[in-house]
């Protein structure tokens, strides 16, 4: 396979004797595009990527090209690199003499581009695998590869009526394939931050090619993984930040060729006997917009997670929900320690992300998949991030436990009173923890398993799946009546003040079951399952949270009679 060599003259900086060497460059957009690749943060049918970057904002995209379609216009920010440890790749920096910070720079690459799709996952995977460092097995039973061929066989044979001329084989993934269900997912996998996950798909789709690998030799895609989206993931070296500026200035270039601004130049090549694509291809190399370049020499995805965090936070913010998605589903355990406390100093909430994360995504949760989460699969009808967050805390750190209206946090009062008595926390000591409240609240602690186990039985008695028009669905924050902020923290709120009312600590799994089900004693269904008649009502404003939590603390007391339709929408008067 032949290998692609790109060199630049560049300058080597050290800033310190602990930090990473930074090489300073410029590369036409064109070159760059060609050795770094974007590791975007979003999802493959139902797998998501452990990439880090947005997926790409076309408005902003437009107006960069337009920037650059003015030759006076000068863009002076870097875009920031990294370098990868990618089998067969290579890249060098060499100066002058061995004290020189002046030099050249090496890159070197197999022609990914020229390769099947089967070699792609083979190098993906083994980059992949190789970050888990053994500690992490990946099985892949015969259950799981089934479930996959099934997919294939089923479009297989609807293809046949209407394209006997065609391999039964070609063009699977069209846009209205049946989307490929997502295995059943164990702990393993949440414990290494879903990277495992990730690796458990491409290795799936590496075994079943290498089955059969004559029959997509030619194939550009192949169940959900195009190949510029897996060359993405093992070019040698990874864009950092930057991407709108390289694309830009890759959409500045096509623009000119479209408006034939270079047709003479073209003509003239072609005249000359050069043919069409490397005459293009020869525009391309002398007229697209060189960039600068600052190449970290450094291979550690913990360090280039770092950079990207930290970067967009003082540039231009990303939203939490894919702040907290890139941080906690991108590094595998020992590289989140590695950079970890870096990213606290820096104000990255980075266990809170991690819990969020979990609750979101792992199948046990009764919010799995619906939860914003910054990722281009994202319903516009999921529960925010933040949100979650605020639930997730009330539980996890006892803070926040505040009926709308009232002063008392009954969730920090119930972690003074009656937390340390509590079975659930008994054996802190055996676990190496020097409080019962360390225990508790650590990312494996109790409070996760009885958080789930508590909006399980909530859910499961309040609300129900089946029917999204009606006001108690478990899902559609902005139309039900129980799945939105103000009543999951009522909720919340109310449970841990039922708690100290009744002074009770909790011992286990099933003793807080049988809790709920004292909490909820003749609770009516029908209460979120009634239309409030909000229309034109702002559901987070003072007056009406004050009044939704009074309505549902009076109705839990004397659960006699449901309250009037008419109150959810008339204003709590302050005191």
């Amino acid at each position: 396979m032949p290998k692609l060599t790109f060199e630049y003259p560049a300058i080597k900086i050290k800033q310190n004797e602990m930090c990473s060497d930074v090489v300073l460059f410029g590369a036409s957009a064109y070159e760059i595009h060609q050795w770094a690749g974007v590791p975007q943060k979003k999802s493959f049918e139902d797998i998501e990527t452990v990439g880090f970057q947005r997926v790409d904002n076309r408005a902003r995209l437009n107006e960069l090209k337009k920037f650059y379609l003015n030759q006076k216009n000068v863009v002076q920010n870097t875009l920031i690199c990294a370098i990868r440890d990618i089998a067969g790749c290579k890249v060098s920096f060499k100066g002058k003499d061995s004290s020189d910070c002046a030099g050249t720079l090496k890159i070197e690459f197999p022609s990914f581009y020229d390769m099947p799709i089967i070699d792609l996952f083979g190098i993906l995977r083994q980059s992949l695998e190789s970050r888990l460092n053994g500690k992490v097995k990946i099985s892949i039973s015969e259950e799981d590869k089934q479930e996959l061929k099934k997919q294939l066989s089923i479009l297989n044979e609807a293809k046949i009526d209407d394209q006997e001329d065609k391999h039964p084989l070609d063009d699977l993934e069209s846009e209205n394939v049946e989307e490929i269900k997502e295995s059943e997912q164990d702990s393993l996998i949440f414990d290494e931050s879903h990277i495992a996950d990730f690796i458990k798909e491409i290795a799936l789709r590496h075994e079943i090619l290498k089955e059969n690998p004559e029959l997509y030799i030619e194939r550009d895609e192949f169940l959900g993984f195009k190949k510029d989206s897996l060359i993405s993931f093992i070019l040698p070296v990874s864009l950092v930040d930057g991407q709108h500026r390289l694309l830009g200035a890759i959409g500045e270039i096509n623009t000119r060729l479209e408006t034939g601004e270079f047709d003479d130049e073209l003509s003239l090549s072609l005249n000359n006997g050069t043919d069409a694509t490397m005459a293009n291809t020869e525009i391309l190399k002398k007229h697209t917009r060189v960039l600068p370049v600052s190449l970290l020499m450094s291979d550690s995805p913990s360090e280039q997670v770092f950079q990207f965090v930290v970067i967009n936070q003082k540039a231009t913010p990303i939203e939490r929900s894919l702040l907290g998605t890139i941080v906690s589903t991108t590094l595998t355990n020992d590289e989140m320690e590695v950079v970890s406390q870096r990213l606290m100093d820096s104000g990255i909430k980075l266990e809170e992300a991690r819990a969020i994360t979990w609750i979101a995504k792992n199948p046990v949760s009764p919010f799995s998949n619906l939860v914003e989460r910054g990722v281009n699969s994202d319903s516009k009808d999921m529960l925010q991030w933040s949100v979650m967050g605020k639930i997730i805390n009330i539980f996890k750190e006892l803070r926040g436990g505040i009926l709308f209206g009232e002063r008392n946090d009954y969730a920090k009062i119930w972690q003074e009173k009656y937390l340390s008595t509590s079975g659930v926390v008994s054996e802190f000591d055996d676990n190496v923890f020097s409080s019962a409240y360390d225990y508790w609240r650590s990312l494996e602690g109790p409070w996760r398993e009885l958080f789930v186990c508590f909006w399980n039985k909530v859910s499961d008695k309040l609300a129900q799946r089946e029917n999204k028009d009606r006001k108690n669905f478990w899902g559609a924050p902005r139309e039900s009546n129980i799945f939105n902020k103000i009543s999951l923290m009522i909720l919340s709120s109310d449970f841990f003040q039922f708690l100290v009312e009744t002074r009770t600590g909790i011992d286990s799994k099933e003793h807080l079951k049988s809790l709920v089900d004292e909490w909820l004693q003749d609770i009516k269904p029908a209460y979120f399952d009634r239309d409030w008649e909000l229309s034109g009502v702002k559901k987070d404003s003072k007056g009406i949270r004050d009044r939704w939590a009074q309505l549902w603390s009076d109705y839990r007391k004397n659960p006699s009679a449901l309250p009037q339709i008419r109150m959810y929408r008339n204003p709590k008067k302050t005191d």
